[in-house]
């Protein structure tokens, strides 16, 4: 092999060529290794990526900070609407893992104690899980939205192979509680975030929505936080919005709602509560509706009635007809007509009572509700004028609400049939909140005011109002003096001379209103419904009737029980006690007008005297003791509240005798019935007036009472 000779100073060193080549390549490398180092060192990039920015990456970590959905309140403060947190539950199948599943029926078990799922359910999906090699299964929709009170009963219970995943959820309280005006957020699909999908939920869903927050740090080789990396960027939860709405008022008008449903199984159902002078919405609610917190019903119905749904009202139309009239100073209470029947263009339409009710005043034509006057006022006021007059008065268009879909109704104005039958409230739609805004219009000497249900909407964290709910005038209907005239023509309607709809008087409160009778749309054939009672039943009336401070509209469109009643009664079962009890909350006609009664907390009271029970001392509550003893044994309800002027039934030692139940509601006298464990049947509606067990008998063997209901009417 060749070799090659190197002299170095005195000294001569002999390397074969291999040698020499190996040398050469090992320093070749150790210079490229250089340069790639320089080069890096001074660049920063390997093939285009930023080598900087991937060290970065690798160890740096960034945490969400979650911002909250803003609250959504009543008038007082109380919460309707919030965020919670919830907890996903997992149990671990996987025998490698250390915390595992290893006795499935007891941990089935022991769940089964705690949440609401079948315990053989819950064992055959851990079965399931461990025979398919699974790592973790689930419990479906009964693993999720565990509350933190459970986790922590599940904590304690020691049970091996639970894993929790926390998440955020909106939260209704008050379950089916104004669901539709409300509405709910829930995660969208393929986020986490809430989003709003119904009612002001959705309207105002960019204002309630939080903006996330972030957390910057950098970790170690380690996994260490190394310290002085960490960045904050806090996040921002949502406004919280304020509503007019009145919790109290809101579960009378809820209560009155279940009764209506209960007694007609209607197909639909609606009711609204406003102040008679601002125009603030105090409570509404609507059958089907849903729950909000369990979804239970979600689905039925899809419309917030208030100001979704728009219908044929009937009679109720007439004030607006009657008004215009009175404005144009073509109407003459004591003028007289003959009633029955008008012809128009060779149809003629005849009143609910077809042969009419002779030659009678407008006044007494009114109070029977007469069609036949209403066409006769349209021609002296002028088709063009009237369609002026309803058109200031709101209708065929929308009130501007805080719905951007509000529906607009129509005014059909296309032909003189549609015209004329326009002025008794047919052919023509509204939307309730219409009913209620044009009524402010005659209840505020001429001025309508606008209906609202956001109070205020609020920023969380720097206390500045976004919006600002309040009353204002829409415009200046008709003259002061007709809206006095026509208020005084209305206040007539219920118990007048002609003594129509005496059903909807109070004992305590004069009450006004206009009751009506539409006929509906057959949704197959076109046309109307013929059936005997398919119609639209409501009224709209106003307490009290020479000051009036509330309006409730009230309407149940096509029972399927108890069909006659809604000719016969009405709306009544519902309107009365939903009237009375706002009025006797809000104290009108009291000496502390204006301040509100409050709620009653209850407690558990068993074993204390009558005089130790908060309830029985509340000024608000009637309190209905049986028995004859101080120390009490049993009490009604318990642990809960009482809303003002509702009943608290006490139990105490010594012999029980029936008491005197007149004049309690309905639901009152079956939750007696409840409360003694006796059977309750009841004829009529309204409030007690006979009982079957006269007051002071002794309640031994008595197991069935039987109560006689009444409308309150002085007539019965």
């Amino acid at each position: 092999m060749a070799r090659i000779r190197i002299r170095l100073g005195e000294k001569t060193k002999t390397l074969s060529v291999g040698a020499l080549l190996i040398y050469l390549g090992i320093g070749v490398l150790f210079l490229c290794i250089f340069w790639q180092f320089s080069y890096l060192m001074i660049n920063k990039t390997l093939d285009d990526e930023d080598l900087v920015a991937h060290g970065h990456d690798k160890f740096s970590r960034t945490a969400v900070n979650e911002g909250e959905r803003g609250e959504i309140l009543d008038r007082e403060g109380n919460v309707l609407a919030s965020d919670m947190e919830a907890y996903r539950l997992a149990l671990i199948t996987d025998s490698d893992y250390p915390n595992h599943v290893t006795e499935p029926k007891e941990t089935a078990e022991a769940l089964a104690e705690i949440i609401d799922m079948e315990a053989s359910e819950i064992q055959e999906r851990i079965e399931e899980g461990i025979e398919e090699e699974r790592f973790q299964v689930e419990l479906g929709k009964k693993g999720r939205d565990i509350s933190y009170n459970q986790k922590n009963a599940l904590e304690d219970a020691e049970i091996s192979g639970l894993v929790f995943e926390a998440e955020t959820k909106r939260f209704y309280p008050n379950g089916d509680f104004a669901s539709h005006l409300i509405g709910y957020a829930e995660k969208g699909e393929g986020t986490d975030e809430l989003e709003g999908q119904l009612g002001l939920e959705r309207a105002y869903d960019d204002l309630l929505q939080g903006e996330d927050g972030t957390t910057d740090y950098t970790k170690d080789l380690w996994g260490y936080i190394v310290p002085g990396t960490d960045t904050v960027e806090p996040p921002k939860d949502g406004a919280d919005m304020k509503l007019t709405i009145d919790s109290n008022i809101q579960l009378y008008l809820e209560d009155s709602l279940d009764t209506m449903e209960e007694h007609f199984e209607p197909e639909e159902l609606f009711a609204v509560v406003a102040d008679a002078e601002s125009g603030e919405i105090l409570a509404s609610g609507q059958r089907p509706s849903f729950n909000p917190r369990t979804r239970e019903g979600f689905g039925n119905s899809w419309l917030n009635m208030l100001y979704q749904h728009s219908f044929e009202p009937g009679s109720t139309f007439k004030v607006f007809g009657l008004a215009a009239a009175i404005d144009a100073g073509v109407y003459d209470p004591n003028a007289t007509y003959e009633s029955g029947s008008f012809d128009v263009n060779g149809h003629t339409i005849y009143d609910w009572e077809e042969e009419g009710w002779g030659n009678i005043t407008y006044n007494e034509g009114m109070q029977y509700s007469s069609n036949a006057l209403m066409m006769i006022l349209q021609d002296k006021v002028g088709e063009d004028a009237m369609l002026d007059y309803y058109r200031k008065f709101g209708f065929g268009e929308p009130t501007g609400s805080e719905f951007p879909n509000e529906q607009s109704g129509t005014l059909a104005w296309d032909d003189p049939l549609q015209r004329k039958t326009t002025s008794f409230g047919q052919t023509s739609t509204v939307t309730p909140i219409q009913m209620i805004q044009g009524m402010t219009a005659i209840l505020n000497d001429g001025k309508m005011k606008k209906p609202y249900v956001v109070e205020s909407i609020t920023d969380s964290a720097t206390g500045e109002v976004l919006h600002k709910g309040e009353e204002s005038v829409v415009r200046q209907v008709i003259s002061e003096e007709a809206a006095q005239k026509t208020q005084e023509e209305i206040n007539t309607f219920v118990g007048g001379s002609m003594e129509r709809n005496p059903q909807y008087q109070l004992d305590d409160y004069e009450v006004a209103g206009k009751s009506g009778t539409a006929q509906v749309i057959d949704p197959e054939g076109g046309g109307y419904m013929d059936g005997p009672y398919e119609f639209l039943t409501s009224f709209i009336g106003y307490a009290p009737e020479d000051d009036p401070e509330v309006i409730v509209y009230y309407g149940v469109k096509l029972a399927s029980k108890n069909k006659k009643d809604t000719w016969d009664i009405g709306v009544m079962p519902g309107f009365n006690p939903l009237m009375e009890r706002t009025l006797k909350y809000l104290t009108v006609g009291e000496s502390d007008e204006g301040q509100e009664a409050e709620v009653t907390e209850v407690g558990d009271y068993t074993g204390k005297t009558i005089s130790e029970a908060a309830p029985a001392a509340a000024d608000t509550i009637q309190t209905i003791v049986i028995g004859d003893g101080e120390e009490i044994i049993d009490h009604h309800p318990k642990n809960d509240r009482l809303l003002p002027y509702e009943t608290f039934f006490v139990k105490t030692e010594g012999e029980a005798k029936m008491p005197d139940l007149t004049g309690l509601s309905k639901r009152e006298a079956i939750m007696f019935g409840t409360f003694m464990d006796m059977d309750v049947s009841t004829e009529g509606e309204g409030y007690v007036k006979s009982q079957s067990i006269a007051p002071g008998t002794v309640l031994g063997d008595e197991a069935a009472v039987e109560f006689t209901l009444s409308s309150n009417d002085p007539a019965d």
